[in-house]
Order: C-alpha cells, then structure tokens, then sequence
C-alpha cells in the first residue's frame, strides 16, 4: 500500500505534503470550484439553520453537500499526485454524481409540489438508484485505469447514469415550462416563487451535468471548470427569493451571500499569477455582481419603500385612534349626561303612572288600566335601558363603583327565583331551583351588582324560551374555590357566530326577532364587566339554533 501511495502520475512532482501538485491543475481550478464550494455551505447551512430543518432546507442542504463533495473529489482528481488516491476518486465520482441527481430531484419535487413524494415514487427511486448502488466498486464502474494519463475509463455504469440525468434534464425542462406558464395564468407571488426556483435548477444542473458530459467524451476535462457556474446562479437565485419572497425565513440570506461571494472571488485571485487569468476572472465577477446585485439593490428598496409606507400608515392609524379615544370619551359623556336627563321625567312618568293605577286621583275607569298598566312598563323598560347605558359610560370612563361585602350566594339565587318565578309562569315555563354544594356559598362582592347579574342572565332565560323550563343551578368547586350558578333554558339556542359575539356591545342573537323581544344589547356586556371586575367570569353555551342555551356565572369562594 505504501509502495502503491509513491507511484505518482507522470506529469505530477508532489511538491506539498507528497500528495498534492498544484502545478498541474489549470489555472481556474481554485477560482471555479473554491469559492463555489464555501458559498454553497455556507448559504446551505444558514438557511438550514434559519428555517428550523424544513423539508425545503434539509433537501436544499443534502443538495450542497452532495454537490460540494463532488467539487472536492474533482479537486482531488485534479491535483493530487499519488495514482492510487486518483483511482479511488475516480470511482467515487460516479456515486456523487447521482447524490446531486438524486437530491436535486427531491428538492424540486418538494419545492413545486409542497408535498413529500408517496411511498410509490420513493419505491421507483430506489429501484433506479439500485444498479449504482450494487455495482459502484465493480469493473461496471471503471473497467480501466490509465496510470500512464491517470485517467479512467468509464463503464456501463456511467452510461446508465447519463441516461438518468438526461431523463431528469427533460423532467427539470417540463417543469420550468408549466410554472412558468402557470404563472403567465395565475400570477401570484408563490407561482413566480416557484417558476424562479424551477429555472434555476434546470440552469444548475443543466449546466454542470452538461459540461460534465462534454469533457468525458472530448476528453477537454478544462470546460468542467465552467459548469459549477450554475450553481452560483442557482445560489443567488435562491437569496433573491428569499429576501423578494421570504421563501425560506432568511431575509437577510442574500445580503450574506453577496458580501460572501465578493470576499471569496477576491481572496481567490490571490492564488492566480497568469493576468490574462486575472482579467477573465474580474469580468465574470462584475457581470455576476452587476445581474444579482442589481436584483438585490431592487428588492431591498422595495423593502425599504414598503417599510417607510407600512410606518406612514401606523403613524396615520395612531393618530386616528387618538381621535376615536377622544370620540368615545366624547360619546360616553353624551350617554351619561343625556341618560341622567332622561331619567328625571321617566320617574316622574312611573311615579303617575303608579298614583293613578292605585287611584290617588280617583278610581280609575276599567278601561284605562291596560293604558296605565303600558305607560307603566314602557317607563320601567325605558329605566332599565337609560340604566345599563350609564352603566356601559361607568364601566368605560373607569367610574364603576364596588361595595365588597360577605353574603351567601345561594340565598340570594333563591331569592332571586323566587321573585321572577311569577314573570316565568305569565309565560307558561317551569322554573326550578337546584343546589349541590358543600361549601357555606360565602362570596366576598358587591350584592347590589351580583343581583344585578343574576336578574339579567335570568330574565334574559325567561324573554328567550317561549316554552318548556328554566333550571338555575348552583354548584361549587371547593378545591377551585369557585362557585357556580349556572342558568339553562329550552330557548331560541344561539349558533357558533352569536356565542363568540354575544357578550359585546350592542350585540344581540340572530334568532332574536323569533321572539320578538326589545333590548338594547348591553345587559351581557355589562353583566360580563362586572363579573370580572369582582374576579368572577360568565361562560356562554349551546348546542345549536333551538336547542337551548346555558350561561354559568363564576365567583370566588370565600367560605
């Protein structure tokens, strides 16, 4: 094996370390496949990084390394010196070559489909991959090696190679034709996202399988250096989409990519003596920086002119909300002024109203008492509206009063039903009274507002059932400490949109009209603020239109 490690090709000296000979390497090897090479890692492994091992990343970074590997075996090929390492990389050429076919395959079928391949075309791609994998160290592989040249010949194998990266070609040109037509249809931001990726891959390895190719078969191995190019512009394109698209999270991948870019071509032209080398490197690097930098410089000021819009609106949207808060206070002031104004006369209405039915001023004819009996409750809904709106002005502008005190709230509930039971049997419906607790029920709220709510939520069963029962329910959690009442009905039910809206401002169910009950939408919303203001919460639920409804009051437990 030593002996076999110093027989080097004719035309090497191995000048460094034994191995490696530089002088027999053309003279862009190192500006071809070097800054090529570290680009590719590490835009591979910041976007893999970046975009949290997506399945687009993770393809995109096998992708690189297949192909960065492959530039080292060819760097290798090209300058190491002893015959036996040139024979080893010689074969293990033909394995990398299908790893970037196969990779890139994947990659673009999971770029433009956005979806993995199915257990079938997994199965087909390994039926395929089975010939290279069975007889890749065989005389398939490299039937005869030249030691006189160093070169190899390629076998079968190598045939059946090119016949699956020229399938793939096709497969890569198809594609980049139906994106891009789909796009030319359909132009959204994803389809023109896509057709760049397509064409990119198409050039990437159009380009490197290609002048892979035509140095085999001519034997001018030189023309190889130049098809690594694609994979630049398949970087770059990458970058541009991602900063233009936000393809894979990494807005500020191409920004990277280019400062990157231009240090390596520069740190490269320090290995290059030849000027006419020199030259043709510079040019390549100014249209390479003049096409992506140019894209770049667009799209950044398009970023930039997007910001500067997006702040001008937030600006403009800030203002407006100064106004609105300024607007709200103003109306809120209005309700609570015009509601106290109303006030007075509609006492003075019931106050009549009530002298009259009692006959303070005479015996009132049989025939005027409905009147009166109306006028009386018009005044008292009317109370009760100019009510819930002083309290939505109090809740609001930060004035809402609470006086805590200790009581039982299962007395109260009681209480509370035994004095709307008679307004529920007007109406035909049941209602009951139940209790499972094992606690002393003691809350610690304000008993004024507590009614308040259970008057509202009760009430509110009783306007919205027009038959069957209503059952309040009180229950405790004494590991919570937390008790419940809860108030079920047969009602109208409430439909998903209506719960999720039901405890806003001026807010009313759908169904409500089937009813035809009046209200102003408020007594939920101000139930709802209260309750949480003494640390307490109300829940809504129904299974439907129809199907009845169920609202559970919450509170702390004291005791």
């Amino acid at each position: 094996m030593l002996e076999s490690l110093k027989l080097f090709c004719t035309d090497a000296t191995a000048p460094y370390l034994g191995l490696f000979d530089f002088s027999i390497a053309p003279p862009l090897l190192l500006y071809s496949y070097i800054p090529i090479l570290l680009l590719s890692l590490c835009i591979g492994i910041y976007v893999l990084f970046k975009d949290k091992f997506s399945n687009q990343s993770k393809l995109l970074f096998c992708l690189i390394i297949s192909f960065s590997l492959f530039l080292i075996n060819e760097i290798v090929l090209w300058v190491t010196a002893p015959v036996s390492i040139v024979m080893f990389s010689w074969q293990l050429a033909l394995l990398l070559r299908f790893l970037i076919l196969l990779s890139t395959v994947y990659f673009v079928y999971i770029f433009t489909k956005k979806a993995t391949p199915t257990r079938t075309e997994n199965i087909f791609l390994f039926v395929l991959s089975l010939p290279i994998l069975l007889f890749l160290h065989t005389k398939l592989n490299t039937p005869f090696f030249n030691i006189s040249y160093c070169e190899g010949e390629n076998g079968p194998l190598w045939t059946y190679l090119y016949i699956l990266e020229g399938a793939a070609i096709l497969t890569f040109i198809f594609n980049s034709f139906y994106y891009t037509r789909k796009y030319l249809r359909q132009a959204t931001e994803q389809n023109l996202a896509t057709a760049y990726i397509s064409v990119a891959s198409l050039i990437f390895y159009s380009s490197f399988t290609l002048s892979q190719l035509y140095g085999e078969y001519l034997g001018v191995y030189e023309v190889n250096l130049y098809g690594p190019l694609g994979m630049l512009f398949f970087i770059f394109t990458i970058c541009y989409v991602s900063v233009r698209y936000r393809l894979f999270s990494t807005k500020i991948a191409a920004p990277i990519a280019l400062v990157f870019a231009l240090w390596v071509l520069i740190f490269s032209l320090l290995f290059v003596h030849n000027i006419e080398t020199i030259q043709l490197i510079v040019s390549i690097t100014l249209v390479g920086l003049t096409i992506f930098g140019g894209a770049l410089i667009r799209s950044i000021r398009r970023e930039k002119n997007q910001r500067e819009e997006i702040e001008q609106l937030a600006s403009e949207l800030e203002r407006a909300n100064v106004r609105l808060r300024q607007v709200d206070k103003l109306k809120s002031e209005f309700v609570s002024i015009a509601s106290h104004q109303l006030r007075s006369p509609l006492t003075s209405i019931s106050g009549y109203a009530s002298l009259l039915r009692e006959g303070t001023y005479g015996k009132l004819p049989e025939k005027m008492s409905e009147p009166v009996d109306r006028i009386e409750q018009s005044a008292r809904l009317m109370a009760e509206s100019i009510e819930d709106f002083l309290n939505v002005s109090r809740i609001e502008s930060g004035n809402m009063k609470y006086h805590l005190s200790d009581f039982n709230l299962r007395s109260e509930v009681e209480h509370i039903c035994d004095d709307t039971r008679p307004e529920a049997l007007k109406k035909g419906l049941i209602l009951l009274f139940r209790t499972d607790v094992t606690s002393k029920c003691i809350i610690n709220a304000d008993l004024g507002k507590v009614q308040q709510i259970l008057h509202n939520l009760i009430n509110n069963a009783i306007k919205y059932t027009p038959k069957g029962a209503i059952t309040v329910f009180v229950r405790d959690n004494v590991a919570r400490k937390s008790i419940f009442v809860e108030i079920l009905d047969t009602g109208i039910g409430m439909n998903t949109e209506t719960l999720h809206s039901i405890f806003q401002k001026f807010e009313r169910g759908d169904t409500i009209n089937t009813v035809n009950v009046k209200g102003t939408g408020l007594g939920l919303f101000v139930a709802l603020k209260m309750a949480e203001a003494m640390s307490g919460t109300i829940l809504a639920y129904s299974n439907g239109e129809g199907k009845g409804s169920r609202f559970v009051l919450e509170l702390p437990l004291q005791m």
